[in-house]
C-alpha cells in the first residue's frame, strides 16, 4: 500500500510538472497574427520580428541570398554548411550573424556558430543547434513562463514592468563557463538551465518586453549584448547582466544595469540604426 502511494505521488508530480511547464493553456502574443505566421520572418509564437536589422543592413540580393541560406540551415538543423559568395564574403558575413542575433531572439535552436573563409568567396560554417525535441519542449516552456510573467505584470505601469524584468533576469546565474560554441547564449538556456551569459539575458529581455507591451531593442558589440528599453518616450540602457554579477539584490550596485553595461560602453554595432539614447540612467530616474 505504501509503495502504491509513493508511485501515485510521483505520477502526480510528473503530471503537474508537465502540465504547468509544457501544456497549460496560455494567452497568446497578440502581435503574432495569422498573417505574420505566413511570412518568412515567422519562427514561433513567442515573438514577432520586424526584421529591422535585416532590412537596414542587408544591401543587395547577394547578401540576402547568403542570409537566407544561413537562417534556413539553422531552421533545418544543419550542423555544417558550405556557402559560396559572388563577392568577398568577409565584407558582410559577420553582419549576417549579428542580424540573426538581433532580429530573432525567439530562434532558440540557434546556439552559436563558427566559420572560416577558405578563400574570399567560400565559407565553411558549423552550427551549434538544439535538437528538434528540446527546441519543441523549450518553446512550450518559454511560452508558459512568459505567460506567467504577463499575468504578474498585467496591472503594473511601465516603470514597475521594467524593474520587474530586470529583477527577474538578474536573479538568474551568470554562467562563467563561457565559450563561443557553448549552448548558453539563447533564451533556451535561460529558461531551461537557469544559467546563461549576456546574449541569453538580452534575448530573454526582448521576448519578455514584447509580450508585456514594452518597446526595446537588442544591442551587440564584440564583447557583450544588452538592450535599449523605451520609457516615457525615451530610450535607455538596460543590461540585466550587471545585476546578475552581484550575488545580493541589496548590493548598492545591483541596479547599475539600468543605465550602464558591464563593458562600460552604451553604444554597440550599427549606432545609426537606434534612436537617441538618454545619458541619465533609469536607476536614477526610478530612484533605485
Amino acid at each position: 500500500m505504501k509503495k502504491n502511494r509513493i508511485i501515485i505521488y510521483f505520477v502526480l508530480v510528473i503530471f503537474f510538472t508537465l502540465f504547468n511547464f509544457y501544456f497549460r493553456p496560455i494567452s497568446k502574443n497578440e502581435q503574432v497574427t495569422e498573417e505574420y505566421k505566413k511570412s518568412s520572418a515567422y519562427i514561433n509564437k513567442i515573438y514577432k520580428s520586424n526584421e529591422y536589422f535585416k532590412k537596414n543592413i542587408i544591401k543587395n540580393k547577394e547578401e540576402e541570398k547568403v542570409y537566407n541560406q544561413v537562417i534556413n540551415d539553422i531552421k533545418a538543423n544543419k550542423t555544417t554548411a558550405k556557402i559560396k559568395c559572388k563577392t568577398n564574403c568577409a565584407d558582410y558575413y559577420q553582419d549576417i550573424v549579428n542580424i540573426i542575433y538581433l532580429d530573432h531572439p525567439e530562434l532558440i535552436k540557434f546556439q552559436s556558430m563558427r566559420w572560416r573563409f577558405t578563400d574570399s568567396s567560400n565559407i565553411e560554417s558549423s552550427y551549434t543547434n538544439l535538437d528538434p525535441l528540446r527546441t519543441f519542449f523549450g518553446t512550450l516552456r518559454i511560452e508558459r513562463e512568459i505567460d506567467a510573467i504577463k499575468r504578474e505584470t498585467k496591472n503594473m505601469d511601465d516603470k514597475d514592468k521594467i524593474i520587474y524584468v530586470y529583477d527577474y533576469i538578474a536573479s538568474h546565474n551568470y554562467d562563467h563557463l563561457f565559450t563561443y560554441s557553448s549552448s548558453n547564449q539563447s533564451a533556451y538556456s535561460f529558461f531551461s538551465k537557469k544559467s546563461s551569459v549576456c546574449a541569453s539575458f538580452a534575448k530573454t529581455a526582448q521576448l519578455i518586453f514584447q509580450n508585456i507591451g514594452i518597446e526595446s531593442y537588442g544591442v551587440l558589440n564584440n564583447e557583450h549584448m544588452w538592450n535599449y528599453v523605451k520609457y516615457d518616450n525615451k530610450y535607455y540602457v538596460f543590461d540585466a547582466t550587471v545585476g546578475a554579477s552581484y550575488s545580493e539584490k541589496s548590493s548598492p550596485n545591483f541596479y547599475d544595469g539600468l543605465g550602464k553595461t558591464t563593458v562600460d560602453a552604451i553604444t554597440g554595432y550599427y549606432p545609426v540604426l537606434y534612436p537617441p539614447i538618454e545619458q541619465t540612467p533609469l536607476k536614477e530616474i526610478f530612484g533605485l
